[in-house]
């Protein structure tokens, strides 16, 4: 018997993590928030929870996102970028930034690596 060669799709391509939970310490503003992204049907998805109210507009603006789409540079013409253009009001909120390496993490392509900002 014949077997049929898999289709090529999002799914094969990327490593499904599971999910993939971020907390983000947003700084001097104190709102927190906490991220969960996953892969579902070959697209990223997450869910924020901050007590922002122009955070949670960006979260429910984001919808799902394609892989591809979450990787595009320059920044001007990435999606996550561009909803956080939009619906945030502070140009160095760090959740869009965290969006993303949720993303990377959720669908294989990054290690779950702490990062952060601080002063010295």
């Amino acid at each position: 018997m014949e077997q049929k060669p898999e289709e090529s799709s999002s799914d094969n391509f990327f490593l499904d993590q599971g999910n993939v939970s971020l907390h983000v310490d947003s700084g001097v503003c104190r709102f927190d928030a906490k991220i969960v992204c996953w892969m579902e049907d070959g697209m990223l998805r997450c869910s924020i929870s901050s007590r922002c109210p122009h955070v949670n507009d960006f979260a429910k603006a984001l919808g799902p996102c394609d892989m591809m789409a979450a990787l595009r540079m320059p920044f001007s013409e990435n999606q996550v970028y561009i909803i956080g253009g939009e619906k945030l009001k502070h140009s160095t909120c760090p959740v869009p930034m965290a969006v993303l390496k949720g993303f990377e993490a959720a669908s294989g392509l990054a290690l779950k690596r702490k990062v952060s900002v601080n002063f010295d």
